[in-house]
C-alpha cells in the first residue's frame, strides 16, 4: 500500500494521498473481510483500516454494497486466474485435477472472500450486464472447458457436478464438518 505524504500540514495532523485509492480501498476491505467476515465490514471500519477520511470510500463506491461488489467481484478475477494457472501448469490429462486442487486451496485460504462470492446473494441480485455477473460466470468457464475437453457428450452438466462437488467440500471444511486434508479429498473425487 503507498502511500504519499502531503507536505501540508493541519496542526500536528498530516493529511495522505493514496496513488489508487480504489485499490487501496478495495485491499483494505479484502484484509478487513478475512479477519472479520463480509458481515463486519463497515465503511468506519475500512477508512480506519484504509488511513484515509470517512467520505474517501464514496468517491468509488455508492455505498457498502457497491464496494462488496467490487470486492466480490476482484475475488472472482483472482479466482479465475488461480484456475488458468492451475490448467496451464502441466499436461492436458491432469489439468482438470490440478483445477480441483486448486479451487480446493483457494477457498480455504479465502473463506470469508469466498463466503462473499458464492453464498452472499450478491450474485444473482447483480444486473445481468454487472461487472460482477461477468466475472462470476467467466470464473466458470475454466471448468467447464476442461470437462468439455474430456467429456463432450454431457459438458454442461457434468461440470455442474464437479463444480457442486467442490463447493460442498470448501463450505464444509469452511465450516468444520470436514477437517481432511485436500490431497486425501481429491482421492476420491472423480477429477
Amino acid at each position: 500500500m503507498k502511500q504519499i505524504v502531503d507536505a501540508k500540514t493541519s496542526g500536528s495532523r498530516k493529511t495522505y494521498h493514496h496513488g489508487d485509492l480504489r485499490k487501496v480501498l478495495l485491499d483494505a476491505a479484502l484484509m478487513e473481510i478475512a479477519t472479520h467476515g463480509a458481515q463486519g465490514l463497515s465503511m468506519a471500519s475500512l477508512t480506519r483500516r484504509a488511513g484515509v477520511a470517512q467520505s474517501a470510500p464514496y468517491r468509488h463506491f455508492s455505498d457498502r454494497e457497491d464496494l462488496l461488489a467490487a470486492v466480490a467481484t476482484e475475488g472472482f478475477v483472482r479466482f479465475t486466474e488461480v484456475l488458468l494457472e492451475a490448467a496451464s501448469n502441466g499436461d492436458d490429462v491432469t489439468a482438470l485435477k490440478r483445477m480441483a486442487i486448486a479451487y480446493l486451496a483457494f477457498g480455504e485460504k479465502n473463506v470469508e472472500l469466498y463466503r462473499l462470492m458464492f453464498a452472499s446473494g450478491l450474485v444473482s441480485g447483480a444486473g445481468s450486464d454487472s461487472a460482477l455477473k461477468r466475472a462470476a460466470t467467466s470464473s466458470f468457464q475454466p471448468l467447464l472447458e476442461r470437462v468439455t475437453a474430456s467429456d463432450p457428450e454431457s459438458s454442461l452438466i457434468s461440470a455442474h457436478v464437479r463444480w457442486g462437488q467442490l463447493h460442498g467440500l470448501v463450505m464444509l471444511k469452511a465450516d468444520g464438518f470436514i477437517h481432511d486434508p485436500t490431497e486425501a479429498l481429491m482421492g476420491v473425487l472423480s477429477f
